[in-house]
């Protein structure tokens, strides 16, 4: 189970980003579950990218591979790679809900 912080209800580890990022889109969010498991998702995987970020930073970017040359540490892809999970669940997100406003608008006669 995840532990969650006071007074919030988000999980106690989540970084301020992913607090942010939830905290910003949620309320936009219709009344769907799956929507929002998207949404912790991508906030779990922002929580880990800032922690590789952080990892990279400490170990000034690079590492020592296998036979003693210097190469670019692995926290740095893995922290890209999470950026970018992040950013593809947030888009989607995004790019439903106004997908839906738009079939409603249609649907209904509204602004386009």
């Amino acid at each position: 189970m995840t532990e969650l912080s006071e007074p919030s209800g988000l999980p106690a580890h989540w970084s301020e980003a992913a607090r942010d990022t939830f905290e910003d889109t949620e309320p936009e969010l219709a009344d769907s579950g799956a929507a929002h498991a998207s949404l912790v998702e991508a906030c779990e995987l922002l929580t880990r990218a800032y922690e590789l970020d952080a990892v990279a930073v400490r170990a000034d970017y690079v590492t020592k591979a296998s036979t003693g040359q210097e190469v670019l540490h692995p926290a740095v892809a893995e922290s890209r790679l999470a950026h970018t999970a992040a950013a593809t669940i947030l888009a989607r997100l995004i790019a439903a809900k106004n997908k839906g406003q738009a079939v409603v608008r249609a649907r209904h006669g509204g602004a386009r």
